[in-house]
């Protein structure tokens, strides 16, 4: 049933209609059903009219910051505990999936947009934070610089991996050098082959720990009984590859094979190859110590049987031989001295 009633607006009520008057064509009854609508949708949100004007009014005054943890989309954090998560995150990349909802690649497609997007999402979380870039080219970059300041190292830290991961996803843009200063991280970047050259040197330089935490992540009981194990016997455990102890029980002189695989498999040249042989063997704690003078190597081994002393020689010598290295071992007290061959 249609309810006909006149009503009385002044000057001002009109001109404020106008728009509706408009967006109508003139038909007042249709505008007065719109507002009757929307004054029914304030009520039923806010409770009342009274509670609806100020919520309106309070938007007004209301931060960007503000609207998004209302929203639902940020939460507020206390600064410390802020600090406490970034350093408990350090050295971790932010899942792919995550993000592409922070920077969407389907929208953020050029270098300055994505400078643009970040200074305005970072002001709005109040995290006093800007990052500013060189590059050749705003699509399609070969080089670039990227500058993230702000009061956090450990922001900037975190922020400048996130960035270079999206870089390194998007562009195949490499890190080919990292600054950490006290208030800033610089990243001088470089366009490589593919995605994956790029996301190694990421790794490198930003995600240390990424790797671990996924398989810590994926196997939890094994690594907790692993560091139960090494703790609890001051990391005095040695680690080897079951082949290598399989050889053991045969009484046979194990190839470490564990170096051997890796050392082909990345083409770990001589030089770096040493380095590598240190680093593994220190921290499988086969031996104590290895001081690498130019091809001289002197591996303070900690062990006292002869026997023993003379199968851990023997498998250096294996290992070198297996890479291509011809040496010769010597004892010189709890010493022993590996030399090139051509050297003797």
């Amino acid at each position: 049933m249609v309810v006909r009633r006149n009503i009385s607006l002044e000057a001002d009520h009109l001109k404020l209609l106008e728009p509706l008057v408009k967006q109508h064509s003139g038909n007042f009854s249709a505008v007065m059903r719109e507002i009757i609508e929307f004054v029914d949708f304030m009520i039923q949100r806010y409770g009342s009219l009274g509670e609806a004007r100020y919520a309106s009014l309070d938007d007004k005054h209301r931060s960007p910051r503000e609207l998004l943890i209302e929203d639902g989309f940020c939460a507020m954090i206390d600064y410390p505990m802020f600090e406490w998560f970034l350093k408990r995150t350090k050295d971790i990349l932010v899942d792919p999936e995550m993000l592409d909802d922070i920077i969407d690649p389907l929208i953020i497609t050029r270098i300055s947009e994505l400078v643009e997007h970040l200074n305005r999402k970072w002001k709005e979380y109040g995290w006093q934070t800007t990052i500013i870039m060189e590059y050749d080219n705003d699509v399609a970059p070969k080089t670039g610089i990227s500058v993230i300041t702000g009061r956090s190292m450990h922001l900037n830290e975190f922020l400048s991996g996130m960035v270079g991961l999206f870089l390194a996803r998007q562009k195949h843009l490499g890190i080919m050098r990292v600054d950490r200063r006290m208030r800033s991280v610089r990243m001088d970047l470089q366009r490589r082959d593919n995605m994956d050259m790029a996301y190694n040197d990421l790794l490198h330089h930003f995600g240390n720990l990424h790797r671990m935490v996924d398989e810590m992540q994926a196997k939890p009981d094994f690594w907790h009984t692993m560091v139960d194990l090494h703790a609890e016997s001051d990391y005095n455990m040695v680690t080897i590859h079951r082949h290598e102890f399989e050889d053991l029980l045969a009484h046979r002189i194990p190839l470490d094979t564990t170096i051997l695989e890796r050392s082909i498999r990345n083409n770990i040249e001589h030089p770096d190859f040493l380095n590598y042989l240190k680093h593994l063997y220190e921290t499988m704690h086969i031996v104590e110590h290895i001081d690498i003078n130019g091809s001289k190597i002197l591996v303070e081994h900690g062990y006292r049987d002869q026997d023993s002393i003379d199968t851990l020689k023997k498998m250096l010598i294996g290992s070198l031989a297996a890479n291509g290295y011809t040496y010769k071992a010597d004892e010189l007290g709890r010493l022993i001295v590996l030399q090139p061959v051509d050297e003797q």
